[in-house]
């Protein structure tokens, strides 16, 4: 078994069929196993009339190599965002939990590098058998999508790329590194990629940037129209509610390890558009991230929001749990039309004109904190010695960084923290 913690606790479950290897049964009493070395979760809330409750799912990992590790993280509706990392030693492991949470996990190598990025029962994985480049094998990167199939990984070599992209369910696009792989929308009013039809997908390793204002809906509010009026860098729009009965549909996609840059939005969700948003870096766009009429649960993790000068992060109705962020030198950091907000922990705010248009959270309490992150240099969101954002994330003693330390707030934490957008 995994040498550095044991995985049976309900919160460590890895999402549903992380390397194709998944059984679901009901347990004999309907709850998940519980190790006793670990602290017990509170029980959900009981299910509405005419509804199933809980299944207990257990899942055992094969195929790790040792040294790998396995993060896992679990949203749930109620309870602060579950982490855990699992260092493996190449032997199989078995985690428990229930069917009724979205689960997303990342594996990577001892050096940090992305090895999976698994949603729910997503296919996705990054080192698939069938690679598809661009521009070696195919021209343009939406040629790769369409010739692409679940599971399949689309490699962008280094370049610039002003072509609109729709990505297809269970798809890995991976570009050759923010600092070189860019995305240009030329300030055109035009989404660059576009999730809507890609549960289970995978995106990172780009800049994206340039993306100019919508032309339907007028104005400068994001939230004045139905968000598929607008324009983004990436825009999801409804892709319904998560299940587990089917390998890739609803499977939230991953949008991780990318540079946003002077975009009208940097990501737009709209309604059901569930999806996980971690270890990015938004940087001089009007609004950095959006969620636009809508109505359930995404994770907001690890991302730095630098400079947006409208509004870092905006939030209609949804539940968004905004944990280990660096958000600073926007006019309004996180901004609540309704009254849904989801967890909001362990966050550095710093000269935002105001940290949020109304107290959902309080400085000083739940790890959310005021102060300088002592970034190391313009546009270089790596923290200094010092910097407050160092070893204070939420999941500090159950997530570990690639180099074995804690995990830092900001787009440099956590178990994707081995990248760079520079």
């Amino acid at each position: 078994m995994a040498s550095l913690m044991k995985p049976s606790a309900r919160f460590a479950f890895v999402a549903a069929c992380l390397l194709g290897a998944c059984s679901i049964s009901p347990g004999s009493d309907g709850e998940p196993g519980i190790d006793p070395d670990q602290p017990e979760l509170p029980v959900p809330p009981t299910q509405p009339p005419g509804e199933q409750p809980p299944r207990s799912v257990t899942v055992t990992l094969d195929g790790l190599q040792p040294g790998w590790l396995v993060t896992t993280s679990r949203l749930v509706d109620h309870d602060m965002p579950g982490e855990q990392t699992i260092a493996s030693d190449g032997s199989p492991i078995t985690l428990t939990g229930t069917d009724t949470d979205v689960f997303v996990a990342t594996i990577t190598d001892a050096a940090g590098a992305l090895i999976e990025a698994r949603a729910m029962k997503s296919p996705c994985k990054l080192a698939a058998a069938r690679q598809l480049h661009v521009p070696r094998d195919y021209s343009t990167i939406q040629a790769a999508v369409d010739a692409a199939a679940p599971g399949d990984t689309v490699r962008v070599a280094a370049g610039t790329y002003t072509e609109s992209i729709v990505l297809r369910a269970g798809v890995c696009l991976l570009g050759s590194g923010a600092k070189d792989t860019i995305l240009d929308a030329r300030g055109e009013s035009r989404t660059l990629v576009d999730l809507t039809t890609a549960p289970g997908s995978v995106v990172a390793g780009f800049t994206i940037r340039d993306v100019g204002p919508g032309t339907v809906c007028s104005g400068d509010d994001p939230f004045g129209c139905s968000g598929n009026w607008y324009t983004a860098g990436i825009y999801l729009g409804n892709n319904g509610v998560f299940r587990w009965d089917s390998p890739t549909v609803y499977a939230p996609p991953i949008i991780a390890n990318n540079r946003f840059e002077s975009n009208d939005i940097g990501v737009m969700l709209y309604f059901h558009g569930i999806a996980v948003v971690r270890n990015n870096v938004f940087d001089g766009n009007r609004n950095g991230f959006i969620a636009n009429h809508y109505q359930d649960r995404t994770l907001l993790a690890n991302n730095v929001f630098v400079g947006n000068t409208d509004l870092a992060i905006g939030n209609q109705a949804a539940y968004l749990d905004i944990i280990d962020n660096v958000i600073m030198s926007s006019p309004l950091g996180i901004h609540f039309e309704y009254i849904q907000t989801g967890h909001i922990a362990c966050n550095v705010f710093f000269g935002n004109g105001a940290n949020a248009n109304e107290p959902r959270f309080v400085i000083g309490r739940d790890g959310n904190v005021e102060g300088d992150p002592l970034f190391a240099g313009t546009g270089d969101y790596h923290l200094q010695p010092g910097s407050p954002a160092r070893n204070a994330g939420c999941h500090k003693g159950k997530v570990v960084e690639p180099d074995g330390t804690l995990p830092d707030i900001g787009a440099y934490g956590g178990p994707l923290a081995a990248w760079s957008a520079l």
